[in-house]
């Protein structure tokens, strides 16, 4: 474990002291911004590795998880495919794939929405709905752990500007027309 510690610290220092370094070479650089995207980057690696780590433990990636959540959340009724990939929170490179995956694991079935036979939607099974409930009370657990060092005012201020962040991001790719 402490040599995971080590492998981070080194990592947070080379990205430190080599950013500053190299940033004086230009007179846009601007080192709080930088420093704000490498801490949002560096820190949202070490999470999802975590999550990751421990939701590979039941067979799940973060995708697959993320797509289970969706669908849970879906009710019966479900979600069609196409709406899948607007909503997943990470990668949504190969929704097929990540779909054939969870249905032959029985975790989720395809079916032909009952208003537009053309419209495929995606619903939860009964053993998908069962892991998610096993998973659950210990993955809400280790949410709750990994944000303990933050008090609850300190936990709204960052979810308001990381999404103040967020919204500028998407306002950048929209004036380039590259929106998502």
């Amino acid at each position: 474990m402490r040599a995971k510690a080590q492998r981070a610290d080194k990592r947070e220092h080379y990205y430190q002291d080599r950013v500053r370094e190299h940033g004086r070479r230009y007179s846009e650089f601007h080192l709080p911004s930088v420093e704000v995207l490498l801490n949002l980057v560096y820190t949202y690696d070490v999470t999802a590795n975590h999550l990751a780590r421990r939701l590979a433990e039941h067979g799940l990636s973060l995708s697959a998880f993320n797509l289970l959540m969706i669908l849970n959340r879906s009710g019966n009724h479900g979600c069609p495919l196409y709406e899948i990939g607007e909503l997943l929170l990470v990668s949504r490179a190969n929704i097929t794939g990540l779909m054939d995956c969870l249905e032959r694991k029985g975790l989720v079935e395809r079916v032909s929405d009952k208003r537009d036979r053309r419209v495929r939607v995606a619903t939860i099974t009964q053993k998908g709905g069962a892991l998610l409930e096993s998973l659950l009370p210990s993955h809400y657990s280790e949410v709750r752990l990994i944000c303990s060092r933050l008090s609850s005012a300190e936990k709204s201020q960052l979810r308001a500007l990381l999404t103040k962040l967020r919204r500028s991001v998407q306002s950048r790719l929209a004036s380039c027309g590259n929106e998502r």
